[in-house]
């Protein structure tokens, strides 16, 4: 009995008779077949989600598609190579689009936009940490992109970006600027073309040189314009062909809101934060980005300026900080600001010659200067350039893209309007704006076009480069 009771502890519980004990306990699946199906999955993944789109995706080129220049792609490496496509998507959604959320989504990514060798691996991005820049090309001058990628904060105060002073030379630079640029296909070279053709004329009718290149701004002075090159027309108002970049809806604009201590305060508040970074802390023109631009910031402290300039009244500040400059570094704040935020802007700048960015002080209404409208700016309105004359007053569609762009730039100027610029010599109207932006455009995309084919990449039939450019409807 005893030796019965020994045998049942050991094989643990009591079992009915005839049945078979339970199988010992052991691993089925050995660490070396663990191992090897989860190198097998993990493969499995890398061949399905990186190899397999990369040898096998080959879209048609869309009809906005583009090739990249040498100097382009040469960027597109540098901006791969720094993880710039970390933080920055290349591709927008089409609720991007739908829900406007920032001016650089003016159009939905199509698979066709990814064309060819240039654009693989693409850089579709993983976050957006930093906005989009798939359409980022044209949006900004290339001496706004110089200071940015120097220290983000020389042009946005707010930015989150690291600064690019120490990773890239003064060439590196340019092939980078020159990536984003000109990487947004065709409706992007279209507004860069606008943006060089916008370059051209406020440099030439300031008399200001051309900007320094690479990151040669941060040790040189700030650029000036030289008045001895300048002739301004004798029967024709000096502002008139600043006026031409605003609409002319703006023109005699009155601000909104009233003058109260607490929308100055505001309006103080944002210029803090927004505007230093170019404008100066003393809002004199004197930011630390300031010496990268050509022209130069906006110098605020003249009081004369601010009572009776011809091109500073409320409503001209409120349309250059609304929808920017082209050619200058001054962007488009509309989606970032709300317009009641704008207006005190506008504001509080006309306080600035009384000293109001003075460590400590509140600007108080006393310090408002109030604008009014010159009478050489009377007289042109009356006989040049009558405020009926809107061009976007007109019932009939502009179709032409070239036009389209010209108008975008030069929102002033009406079919009829033929002036010259300040040197005295060099033609502004709508049919010479049109006529210069396409020669551009058609520069940037025929170089482009040879370079890609001597590299030997896929091209798509000749007929795709001869399709316009369309202006995408969100810009």
């Amino acid at each position: 009995m005893d030796g019965e009771r020994t045998q049942t502890q050991h094989d643990g519980p009591e079992r009915p008779r005839g049945w078979a004990p339970h199988p010992r306990e052991q691993m089925l699946i050995t660490p070396l077949v663990a191992g090897l199906g989860g190198l097998l999955a993990f493969f499995t993944v890398v061949f399905i989600v990186v190899w397999l789109p990369i040898h096998t995706f080959d879209p048609p080129a869309s009809l906005d598609w583009a090739p990249l220049s040498d100097q382009a792609v040469k960027g597109r490496n540098l901006f791969a190579q720094n993880g710039c496509y970390v933080c920055h998507s290349g591709y927008s959604r089409p609720q991007d689009v739908r829900e406007s959320l920032y001016f650089l989504y003016p159009k939905v990514s199509q698979p066709g936009d990814f064309y060819g060798s240039d654009q693989s691996p693409n850089l579709l991005g993983t976050e957006r940490t930093g906005p989009d820049l798939s359409q980022e090309s044209g949006w900004h001058p290339d001496d706004w992109q110089r200071a940015h990628f120097y220290d983000p904060r020389f042009v946005d105060p707010l930015s989150l970006m690291p600064p690019m002073k120490s990773l890239f030379s003064d060439t590196q630079i340019e092939q980078l600027i020159t990536f984003v640029e000109t990487r947004s296909g065709k409706s992007g070279l279209l507004r860069y073309a606008g943006q060089l053709y916008s370059k051209h004329v406020v440099t030439t009718n300031q008399g200001f040189p051309q900007p320094y290149t690479g990151f040669q701004g941060a040790h040189k002075p700030i650029l000036e314009g030289n008045d001895k090159i300048l002739n301004p027309p004798k029967d024709q108002l000096e502002e008139a062909p600043n006026l031409a970049q605003i609409d002319r809806s703006y023109w005699l604009s009155a601000n909104p809101l009233p003058v109260t201590e607490e929308n100055l305060l505001r309006g103080k508040e944002v210029f803090l934060q927004r505007c230093v970074g170019c404008h100066g802390i003393a809002g004199d023109g004197k930011g630390p980005g300031a010496a990268f631009m050509s022209p130069s910031p906006a110098d605020f402290t003249s009081a004369d300026d601010a009572c009776c300039g011809g091109d500073t009244g409320p409503g001209d500040f409120y349309y250059r900080i609304l929808r920017g400059w082209p050619g200058t570094g001054m962007e488009n704040f509309g989606d970032r600001l709300s317009v009641d935020d704008i207006w005190r802007v506008v504001l509080f700048v006309k306080t600035i010659p009384n000293h109001t960015l003075r460590k400590n002080v509140v600007p108080e209404p006393k310090d408002y200067i109030v604008w009014q409208p010159s009478k050489e700016l009377i007289a042109w309105l009356k006989s040049r350039q009558k405020p009926t004359g809107n061009a976007s007053f007109s019932k009939k569609a502009v179709t032409d893209p070239f036009m389209q762009e010209a108008m975008r730039v030069l929102p002033g100027l009406a079919p009829g309007d033929k002036f010259l610029l300040n040197d005295g010599k060099t033609p502004l109207s709508l049919d010479d704006a049109a006529a210069g932006i396409k020669a551009i455009y058609q520069d940037l995309l025929d170089r482009a076009w040879n370079e890609a084919r001597a590299r030997g990449n896929k091209l798509p039939p000749e007929v795709q480069k001869a399709i316009p450019p369309t202006v995408p409807g969100q810009q």
